[in-house]
C-alpha cells in the first residue's frame, strides 16, 4: 500500500529559522527558540518526514558549519526521515549532509545548472536520496522556475520538467511561490504540468493554511505528499487534526495513534 505523506518544512539561515511569504523572509528565532516555543520533537509525531533548508545566500563554509550543528540538536527529538537542502553546489556539500544525518538531500541549482552533479550524488547514494525542488512562479510570460532564493529565472516550468525527464532521482516537490506563505490553499493546478508518463513522486508545496487544504492535495492521484513551511501550523493542534481530517476523508496516510 503507498501512503501519502504529510512533510515539514524548516527554513533556516545564519543560526536562526525563518517564515516565508512569497520567498520574503520574516526571522522568528534560533534553534532553542523553537524547541521551547513549539515543543519542537512532540510536534514531529503528525508528520512523515521533515525537511530542513539552509536558505542563507551565497553560504560559506561557516554557514553550513553552523547549520548542522543546529540540525544535530534537533535531532536529538525527531525520529522521522529528514532532508537537508539548500545551497548544495557540488558532491562535496552532498556528502556533509548525509555525514550530518541527512537520508535524503534536496537540489534545485544543481537540477538547472549542473545535472551531472546530480548523477554523481546518485550514483554513489542511490536515487531515492535525491528530491528535487522546483521553486516556480506565473509571469506575464507563462509559468517559469527560479533559482538562487526566487531571485533568478531559469526555464518555464514545462522545459524545466522535461529536463529532468531523464535524470535519476527520487521524488519532484512543485514549490509556489506565488502561494508561498499565503495559507491560501495549494496550487493544485500546477500538476496538469506534468506529463503522463513521469515516473517520479509529486509533492506540492506553497500555500497550506487549514486542514482542508491538506485533504484538497492529497486527494490528488498524481500527489504523493504535501509539504508545509506555516510555523503556525505548529499551534495547538494544527498538523494533528490536519492528518486526522485527511484520514477521516479516507486518505491513506499512516496512523500514530
Amino acid at each position: 500500500m503507498n501512503y501519502k505523506r504529510i512533510i515539514y518544512a524548516l527554513l533556516y539561515s545564519e543560526g536562526n529559522f525563518f517564515l516565508s511569504r512569497n520567498f520574503r523572509l520574516q526571522k522568528v528565532g534560533d534553534v532553542n527558540w523553537l524547541k521551547s516555543n513549539f515543543g519542537f520533537g512532540e510536534t514531529c509525531d503528525f508528520i512523515d518526514e521533515l525537511i530542513i533548508i539552509n536558505v542563507t545566500k551565497n553560504s560559506k563554509a561557516e554557514d553550513f558549519k553552523k547549520y548542522f550543528n543546529d540540525i544535530n540538536i534537533l535531532r536529538e527529538k525527531i525520529f522521522v526521515p529528514i532532508t537537508l537542502g539548500g545551497g548544495i553546489r557540488k558532491l562535496e556539500d552532498a556528502k556533509k549532509c548525509f555525514d550530518n544525518g541527512a537520508d535524503k538531500i534536496l537540489v534545485n541549482y544543481l537540477a538547472h545548472k549542473d545535472q551531472k552533479t546530480c548523477e554523481k550524488i546518485s550514483e554513489i547514494y542511490g536515487e531515492q536520496a535525491i528530491s528535487i525542488m522546483v521553486d516556480y512562479k506565473n509571469d506575464k510570460s507563462g509559468i517559469n522556475t527560479y533559482i538562487n532564493s526566487g531571485n533568478e529565472q531559469s526555464k518555464n516550468l514545462e522545459s524545466f520538467i522535461e529536463s529532468i525527464s531523464k535524470l535519476n532521482f527520487g521524488e519532484l516537490i512543485l514549490n509556489s511561490i506565488d502561494k508561498d506563505g499565503t495559507a491560501a490553499g495549494l496550487d493544485l493546478k500546477s500538476i496538469n504540468m506534468i506529463p503522463k508518463n513521469f515516473r517520479n513522486p509529486i509533492l506540492l508545496m506553497g500555500g497550506a493554511g487549514k486542514p482542508e487544504h491538506f485533504y484538497e492535495t492529497l486527494v490528488q492521484k498524481k500527489v504523493s505528499g504535501i509539504i508545509t513551511a506555516n510555523l503556525f501550523n505548529f499551534l495547538g493542534k494544527g498538523l494533528e487534526e490536519a492528518r486526522n481530517y485527511s484520514i477521516d476523508k479516507n486518505i491513506k496516510l499512516i496512523r500514530f495513534n
